[in-house]
């Protein structure tokens, strides 16, 4: 990777960012990408196999109805669970404000289309995407906590789930170490579609189920195509991309992203298709 990193590529500090003693080490590739291996070989080795998550959940209702202690702890862990959802719902809500405003001035500051969407004088990255960006590639890190809380719920963790949050890792890492300007999309379209997300499961984890989860689903993988075409038009844009990180940043994401787009289609042609289909058979038994 050094030999990769070119004079322009080489690492700047992100003033006002926390733990600025930790800068350099978070943004080496050896942190998400060791952080990665050892989450995803982490849930390979905790995660129940289908049969054994099934068996669970009904152990785990048979026993919630007379165990005092069962139903005490199933609170404290709905207050956790309530506490993490809505704390990323604040918080990405928070991120995707700023970055709106930021590009608001962005794109009315009198540059041409071009110059604004490259962000050429690295306005956008000084103003929001530098600071807001990197503490959005740090709560990647944080985000795992969803999977420890399907684990402890004896469910079991989706090759989907693992992937999802192992590969953000390190994509927001490429955009970030390598100052790379399309980055942007991955921090506003995805702060916009956990804003809601995680007030959806804020929501459910204290027993409201408000309607429109498959519509989640449809907005993340809508959030995934237009992101790459965004994201690709970088590569064909003249003068857009300054460094060779900048396009690795670039290429890694939409590689990530196109697996990624895949697994979440499949999960909803599995999830929601049954739920279609075993809502017309009911339909048409009743009707017989």
């Amino acid at each position: 990777m050094a030999a990769f990193v070119a004079e322009a590529d080489k690492l700047t500090y992100i003033p006002g960012v926390p733990f600025p003693e930790y800068y350099e080490a978070l943004l080496n590739w050896k942190t998400p990408v060791v952080i990665g291996a050892v989450y995803a070989t982490t849930v390979h080795m905790l995660n129940p196999s289908a049969t054994t998550a099934k068996l669970s959940r009904v152990e785990a209702k048979n026993r919630g109805e007379h165990n005092k202690a069962t139903k005490s702890n199933n609170k404290l862990m709905t207050l956790f669970v309530f506490l993490h959802n809505t704390a990323l719902a604040l918080y990405s809500g928070i991120t995707f404000y700023n970055m709106v405003i930021s590009m608001h001035k962005l794109f009315n500051r009198g540059n041409s289309i071009h110059d604004a969407y490259c962000d050429k004088d690295g306005f956008l990255w000084n103003d929001s995407l530098g600071y807001w960006g990197y503490l959005f590639y740090l709560s990647k890190f944080y985000e795992v906590i969803d999977t420890a809380i399907i684990l402890l719920k004896g469910r079991r963790s989706s090759l989907l789930q693992t992937y999802h949050h192992a590969g953000a890792m390190i994509t927001m890492w490429a955009g970030i170490r390598f100052r790379s300007p399309p980055i942007w999309i991955f921090v506003v379209f995805n702060s916009l579609i956990h804003s809601i997300m995680y007030t959806y499961y804020a929501m459910t984890s204290i027993g409201l189920h408000p309607p429109g989860k498959r519509y989640l689903t449809s907005m993340q993988i809508s959030q995934f195509l237009v992101g790459m075409s965004c994201a690709l038009s970088y590569l064909f844009l003249p003068n857009c991309l300054a460094t060779p990180g900048q396009k690795f940043a670039v290429i890694l994401n939409v590689l990530y992203l196109l697996p990624l787009t895949y697994l979440f289609v499949d999960f909803a042609r599995k999830t929601y298709g049954k739920r279609v289909a075993a809502a017309a058979a009911s339909v048409a038994k009743k009707a017989q």
